[in-house]
């Protein structure tokens, strides 16, 4: 019976969190013009993806359904940082994107033949984008006021690092577990971003790409749409929504872990200009 409520825990706890480090992402960077001057513009972006989880992951062996909002992830959060950083000259620039996810969660159940069951669930994740621009369209929109329109060739790849740590304990029957899981791929990824001038303020960035490939995830993809307003030449904000979709899948039998999720929700940013 206590075997059996440790499956439980790990199908309701750890489903639900090991799939949380998934909080973060890459920003949709965007900026308040297109950047074709001859020297070099950098982009600080601190930022936060609002997400809720939707899907199925493994553990250890066991399949569990996900279907956590982001008010649900949010109570367990211990700490996020999520940083952007990119630079372009001309038609050519890179981006950085770097992310620590940590979270911690507490629950028990009540079996009455082994009594109370405590489990500890710590989650900590790093997620680093890195990649390279290139734009091969630019139009102009309204000469006078610089307003242009461009589209750009995105590549890189895309570093997932998560630790899982599971603790069980039924102390009235002198029962325990420790279950640890750690994780890491790279996803190569390739994708498109178009961005526009609406007017001399606002702003609009639209992304999507595709990766994976059965290097790192069978396949993932990512898409989303930001709209940026500038209050002087240095500072903007940012507000949209992104959806990213992963299918990840090791090893096989009682060690298989699988992680096979949707996130999407808004996501806001500030933006710094130097």
């Amino acid at each position: 019976m206590m075997k059996n409520k440790i499956m439980v825990l790990k199908g309701l706890t750890v489903a639900i969190f090991v799939v949380a480090f998934q909080l973060v992402g890459p920003w949709a960077y965007a900026q308040d013009s297109p950047s074709g001057g001859s020297t070099w513009e950098f982009h600080l972006i601190p930022y936060f993806w609002m997400a809720g989880l939707d899907g199925d992951t493994t553990f250890k062996g066991n399949k569990s359904q996900v279907d956590a909002s982001f008010s649900d992830i949010l109570d367990n959060l211990d700490i996020g940082v999520l940083v952007h950083f990119e630079a372009q000259k001309e038609r050519w620039g890179f981006f950085l994107d770097t992310n620590y996810l940590k979270l911690s969660s507490d629950a028990h159940v009540d079996d009455p033949n082994v009594g109370r069951i405590d489990a500890k669930l710590k989650v900590e994740q790093w997620l680093i984008d890195f990649g390279g621009v290139y734009r091969f369209g630019r139009w102009s929109l309204e000469a006078e006021q610089g307003r242009e329109i461009s589209l750009e060739l995105l590549g890189g790849g895309r570093y997932w690092d998560l630790k899982t740590e599971l603790d069980l304990n039924a102390p009235l029957a002198g029962l325990g577990a420790n279950v640890k899981v750690s994780e890491d791929w790279i996803d190569p990824f390739i994708g498109l971003r178009l961005r526009a001038d609406l007017t001399p303020k606002l702003s609009l960035a639209l992304r999507g790409d595709i990766g994976g490939f059965g290097v790192g995830s069978d396949f993932s993809w990512n898409a989303s749409a930001i709209f940026g307003y500038s209050f002087s030449e240095m500072i903007s904000v940012w507000l949209g929504y992104r959806a990213l979709g992963v299918d990840y899948e090791d090893g096989s039998g009682p060690d298989k872990f699988a992680y096979d999720v949707t996130m999407s929700g808004p996501i806001v940013g500030l933006a710094f200009k130097f």
